[in-house]
């Protein structure tokens, strides 16, 4: 009898093993691992019971003792291993070490998520072989708010509820929060974020674009294009249209904001009125003029910016690590702004000219410069010599940087509000340079700010670099050879080497 209980308390151990284990993997308590554990703790203790004189017997030993205060020693490690493991799984804690901080988080996600008002609903329909990399995902927004919740649905195994959100691939990702639902089918922060933005606003603004004056469009594609603002700016839930004041007695009652983006000519008399009345009336404007460009100087003038009839040149030799010439300047550092707040990358601005605030400004009106150029630059206001790429600072017609690209203005009459930004440079937000640098990050916190929507201003997340490494067919032999042939040999040879040295010894 005392045999086979000794073969069952065995078999007990062996029982409560494979129930923990099915656990482990499946984590849910099913009847298998609860039959498997009851029945193997009915054994064990069975074993106790019939065998507990010779046990206690056997625990008086010294060797015992001596087992057993190892045995509580490795069961406390343990337990304190299990306890750190139960507190980490609750409270997510990670670095990230890779070059763009591809696992992380961006300010604007984590911004969004601490100032979320409402509930958000995440329902992510996959396979359960395939929930990992969204799960990660999804764990890092839950631990950023106690109001974003997530589950993930089978499709296969709830049909009835993929139905019913309109399911019709796998790896489909359902946003809700009030009676605002959005889906999403890629597993990437920025469409996620993008998402829940668009949830979480109660209404959509619109962005009206200037047209009729040789601006770059918004429909455009090319490298001088601007559609790639224009899809940002959608992500984030406004409308966009393109308006012709020329047509237009005034600025439509919808527009939340009015960019001028670049005209190569300068606007009608009358379209400067009717900016400059929508502006009065608390608008929100963002101009964009490029060196050569004339025709605004006058009106900018009414609302404390002063253009510059210069191109910004920039000596310090920081183009060049991005290919680009003096004609280029570079901003690595920023005037204190929510615009520009936090904000740690360099933009650059292809062919920009000065926009300085106004000395002497109406009590109502404040004005001041964004972002500046380096000390080694100046504006340049010799247009030949610049073309003759002779251009040489001079302190009698110059000004000596660092020299301001950008400026807001704010003015607050009567309860009006107006906010203005004028940047001496439209290129940086065309499709060459939208993406590089803090360039796309820039255009949208300006964006962002104009709209009083500050939450949203931040560094927004980007799409993951693809670090491969690409190598011709003479440098694939070359590191097959090092790898199959060199290195074996060399180890082989200091091998051999060793030897013989032993042997004369």
């Amino acid at each position: 009898m005392r045999k086979y209980l000794s073969y069952g308390a065995l078999l007990g151990l062996v029982l409560i093993l494979a129930g923990l284990g099915k656990y482990s993997v499946s984590r849910m308590w099913k009847l298998f691992s609860w039959i498997t554990v009851l029945v193997g703790a009915v054994l064990l203790i069975a074993y106790v019971v019939f065998h507990f004189d010779d046990l206690k017997k056997k625990l008086s030993l010294r060797s015992v003792r001596y087992g057993g205060n190892a045995f509580a020693v490795a069961l406390i490690a343990l337990l304190i291993l299990g306890a750190l493991n139960f507190i980490a799984n609750r409270h997510t804690f990670r670095l990230d070490f890779t070059a763009g901080k591809q696992f992380s988080l961006s300010d604007q996600t984590k911004n969004i998520l601490k100032n979320l008002k409402k509930d958000v609903r995440v329902s992510a329909f996959f396979q359960n072989e395939n929930q990992g990399r969204m799960e990660d995902l999804l764990k890092s927004y839950r631990f950023q708010s106690p109001k974003f919740h997530y589950e993930f649905v089978d499709p296969d195994k709830k049909p009835a509820m993929a139905k019913q959100y309109g399911i019709t691939s796998y790896n489909t990702t359902v946003l809700e929060c009030g009676g605002n639902v959005e889906r999403v089918t890629a597993q990437l922060e920025q469409d996620i974020t993008n998402a829940l933005i668009k949830v979480t606003r109660d209404a959509k603004k619109t962005v009206y674009f200037v047209e009729g004056h040789g601006e770059p469009s918004i429909e455009d594609s090319e490298r001088g294009g601007y559609s790639t603002a224009k899809k940002a700016v959608e992500n984030e839930n406004y409308i966009v249209q393109k308006l012709n004041l020329a047509s237009k007695k005034s600025v439509p009652k919808d527009c939340a904001i009015l960019i001028v983006n670049g005209p190569q000519k300068a606007l009608f008399a009358s379209e400067l009125d009717s900016i400059g009345a929508y502006l009065d009336g608390g608008g929100k404007v963002f101009f964009m003029i490029d060196p050569e460009i004339p025709g605004f100087e006058t009106f900018l003038d009414k609302w404390g910016a002063k253009l510059g009839n210069d191109v910004v040149v920039d000596a310090s030799g920081m183009g060049q690590l991005f290919g680009m010439g003096p004609s280029v300047p570079l901003v690595s550092s920023y005037e204190s702004h929510p615009i520009t707040q936090k904000f740690r990358v360099m933009t650059f601005f292809p062919y920009a000219r000065s926009v300085t605030p106004k000395e002497n400004r109406p009590t109502e009106m404040t004005a001041q410069s964004l972002l500046k150029s380096s000390p080694n630059s100046w504006a340049e206001t010799n247009f030949g010599a610049l073309r003759r790429n002779n251009a040489r600072y001079d302190k009698n017609q110059d000004i000596m940087g660092p020299v301001s690209l950008g400026l807001v203005v704010t003015k607050d009459a009567g309860g009006k509000k107006s906010r203005l930004v004028v940047f001496g440079d439209s290129d940086f937000a065309n499709n060459s340079y939208f993406s590089t640098q803090g360039n796309g990050d820039l255009f949208m916190n300006t964006v962002s700010w104009l709209a009083e929507e500050e939450d949203l201003i931040s560094i927004r997340a980007k799409s993951p670099e693809d670090r491969r490494v690409f190598l011709t067919a003479q440098q694939s032999r070359m590191a097959m050879i090092t790898t199959l042939i060199l290195m074996p040999l060399l180890a082989l040879g200091t091998g051999v080497f060793v030897y013989v040295r032993r042997g004369r010894k």
